[in-house]
C-alpha cells in the first residue's frame, strides 16, 4: 500500500498488463494528457461544479524566472478528483418519477430510455460507492501529480539530491485522501526516484481543510442556514424562466398531460431519507440535471448518454441555479459580509507558515493539500481569484450577466491553487501562483515586481492578503528578463529526521512498466461535500 492508514482506503494492485497501462504512459511521456487541457466551458456542457478538469495551462506557457533565483518551495490545494455521486438520491427520484410515468403509459419515445439509463448509473455508483472517487478522479490526480514533476524537473531532481522530504495532507475525508494518494502515484510514475521522498502517512486536517463544518465556525453553519441566504437563492430559483425550462426538459421526456399534474402538485416522491423530494416540475427536473452533471465524472464506470436529455440552452440555466446556490453560501456572497471566507484564514495563514518555516530551515520543500469545493470556493474568495472577486448586494443579485462567477472555472473536480517560491544570492523571496494549472496574477491589491510580470516578492504578498505591513529594506530591484536554468544560490539548512519511505516495490513496478490500478473499496456513504 502506498501510505499506512488504519481506516478504509484504497489499494495499489499491480497487473501485468504492459505499455497499456496509465501509471507507464505518465512515466514515459507525461505530455501525452495533453487531451485534457481544453478550456472548462468553451463546449457549453454547463456541469456547474462538477465539470471535470481540465488543465488551463501549460509550462510553455509561463514566464521564465527572473535571472538569478532558483525554486525552494512549492505547495498547493486541490480539489478532489472527479466522484461519484454522494448518495442515493437524485437518482431515486429520477427513478421514482420515471416509473410513475410508465405505469400511466406517460413516456415519450426518449423518455423510455431514461429508465434504464437512470438504473444503469445506480448500479455503477453502487459498484463503486455513493461518494466515493471515479476512476476519472483517480486518473486526474495522477495526471496533475505527473505533470508538477514535468512542470519544475530540477526542483524535484533538488529534492532527491538532498535530505529534503515532501507532505501530503489531506481533509481526512476518503475521496480527498484518495486523491492525494493518486498524486503521488503521478509524482513516482514521473520520477520514481522521488519514493523516498514521500510520507508513509498523510495526516488528516480538517480544521484547515474540511472548515465549514467544524465547531468553532458555527457562525458560518447559521448564515448558511440563514433567511438571508435561503431568500436569496429563492429569488433566483422562483423565476418564471424556472417553470419553462423545466418543463421544455420534462416534455421531452413525459407526456404533457402528466407534466401537467406534476406541476400541480399532485404527485409527491421522497428520497429514501426523506430529506429530499420531488413536488413539482422544477424539482423534478433538477432531479435529472444532478445525473446529467455527474456522469460524466463516472466515464470508467459507465457508457452514459444523459447529454441526450437537456439540451445546453436548458443545461445553463440550471447550472445558473446550482452556481446561485454556491455562490451565496461558499462564494463571494454579499458586499461588506466576509461570513463565507473568512473562515478560510487558517488556511491561507498556513501557506504563509510553510514558506516561512522553508526559509528558517526546514526540509519540507512540498506540501500539497487535497480537500473539497467547500475549501477551494472560499479560499478562492478570500484571495479573490480570477471570477472570485465580485460579492453582490440585495440590490443587485448573482446573475451570469453581471458576475464572472461560475462553478466549472472556479471548482471543477481537482481544481488547483499552487504557489511556487524561489529565492536568490541576496536572499530575495519571490512567489508566483498557478490556478488550475495557468500562470496567474495575484488580486490587484497586490504589486508585482515589475508591470505585467506574475512574480511577487513574499513580503508583498503577504502584504497584501494578510494586511501584514512590509518593513522597509535595501533589497535590490529584481529584474524579469528570463535566464536559463540558475544553480542554487541559497543553502537551506538540514533539520529534521526523514520521514518514511515508499515502499521500494512501487518504484520497481513502475520501472517495469506493470500497471497500477486503483481499486476503489465500496464504503458507506458519507456526508454530502462537493
Amino acid at each position: 500500500m502506498l501510505f499506512s492508514q488504519t481506516r478504509p482506503r484504497l489499494a495499489l494492485v499491480a497487473t501485468a498488463t504492459l505499455c497499456a497501462s496509465l501509471a507507464l504512459s505518465i512515466a514515459l511521456a507525461p505530455a501525452a494528457f495533453a487531451d485534457d487541457t481544453t478550456a472548462q466551458g468553451t463546449q457549453h456542457t454547463f456541469y456547474s461544479s462538477k465539470t471535470p478538469y481540465a488543465a488551463q495551462g501549460t509550462a510553455a506557457d509561463y514566464q521564465q524566472v527572473p535571472t538569478g533565483f532558483t525554486q525552494i518551495y512549492t505547495e498547493s490545494l486541490a480539489r478532489h478528483g472527479a466522484r461519484a455521486l454522494s448518495s442515493f438520491k437524485y437518482d431515486s427520484l429520477t427513478q421514482q418519477l420515471w416509473a410513475q410515468a410508465q405505469s400511466e403509459n406517460a413516456l415519450t419515445p426518449l423518455g423510455a430510455t431514461l429508465g434504464p439509463e437512470t438504473a444503469a448509473l445506480t448500479a455503477a455508483n453502487n459498484t463503486l460507492g455513493y461518494g466515493n472517487l471515479s476512476g476519472l478522479g483517480a486518473t486526474q490526480h495522477q495526471q496533475i501529480g505527473a505533470r508538477a514533476v514535468e512542470r519544475m524537473p530540477d526542483f524535484f531532481a533538488q529534492i532527491i539530491a538532498s535530505d529534503d522530504i515532501i507532505e501530503l495532507e489531506s481533509s481526512g475525508e476518503p475521496r480527498a485522501t484518495e486523491s492525494g494518494e493518486n498524486f503521488a502515484v503521478g509524482l513516482l510514475a514521473a520520477n520514481p526516484a522521488l519514493a523516498d521522498k514521500l510520507p508513509t502517512t498523510m495526516p488528516a486536517s480538517p480544521e484547515t481543510l474540511h472548515f465549514h463544518d467544524q465547531e468553532f465556525n458555527q457562525d458560518y453553519m447559521d448564515y448558511e442556514e440563514s433567511d438571508l441566504v435561503a431568500d436569496s437563492v429563492a429569488a433566483i430559483w422562483d423565476q418564471p424562466q424556472s417553470k419553462e425550462v423545466s418543463r421544455h426538459v420534462l416534455e421531452r421526456l413525459y407526456t404533457t398531460d402528466f407534466v401537467d399534474r406534476l406541476a400541480a402538485g399532485d404527485y409527491h416522491f421522497e428520497d429514501p431519507k426523506g430529506k429530499t423530494t420531488i413536488d413539482n416540475e422544477v424539482d423534478a427536473a433538477m432531479m435529472l440535471y444532478n445525473l446529467y452533471i455527474i456522469a460524466p465524472d463516472l466515464v470508467e464506470e459507465g457508457d452514459w448518454n444523459f447529454d441526450q436529455y437537456l439540451e445546453p440552452e436548458d443545461a445553463e440555466w440550471f447550472a445558473y441555479l446550482l452556481d446561485t446556490e454556491d455562490f451565496y453560501s461558499k462564494g463571494p456572497a454579499f458586499v461588506g459580509n466576509d461570513i463565507t471566507y473568512k473562515m478560510a484564514t487558517p488556511l491561507l495563514q498556513e501557506f504563509f507558515d510553510g514558506i516561512d518555516a522553508r526559509l528558517a530551515g526546514s526540509n519540507v520543500a512540498a506540501t500539497f493539500r487535497f480537500a473539497h469545493a467547500e475549501t477551494i470556493v472560499p479560499f478562492a474568495a478570500l484571495i479573490q481569484l480570477p471570477g472570485s472577486e465580485q460579492p453582490v448586494t440585495a440590490a443587485t443579485p448573482y446573475t451570469y450577466a453581471t458576475n464572472a462567477w461560475r462553478g466549472e472555472s472556479v471548482t471543477p473536480m481537482a481544481a488547483n491553487v499552487q504557489w511556487d517560491v524561489y529565492s536568490n544570492s541576496a536572499g530575495q523571496t519571490i512567489m508566483r501562483m498557478l490556478y488550475n494549472e495557468k500562470e496567474i496574477a495575484f488580486n490587484s491589491s497586490c504589486q508585482p515586481l515589475e508591470a505585467g510580470s506574475h512574480y511577487y516578492d513574499v513580503t508583498e504578498v503577504k502584504r497584501c492578503l494578510l494586511g501584514i505591513a512590509v518593513p522597509e529594506t535595501s533589497t535590490p530591484a529584481v529584474s524579469t528578463d528570463p535566464v536559463a536554468n540558475t544553480a542554487a544560490s541559497t543553502q537551506l539548512a538540514e533539520t529534521g529526521a526523514q520521514l518514511g519511505t515508499m515502499p521500494a516495490l512501487i518504484a520497481l513496478l513502475l520501472l517495469a512498466g506493470i500497471a497500477l490500478r486503483v481499486v476503489h473499496r465500496k464504503r458507506n456513504a458519507h456526508a454530502d461535500a462537493a
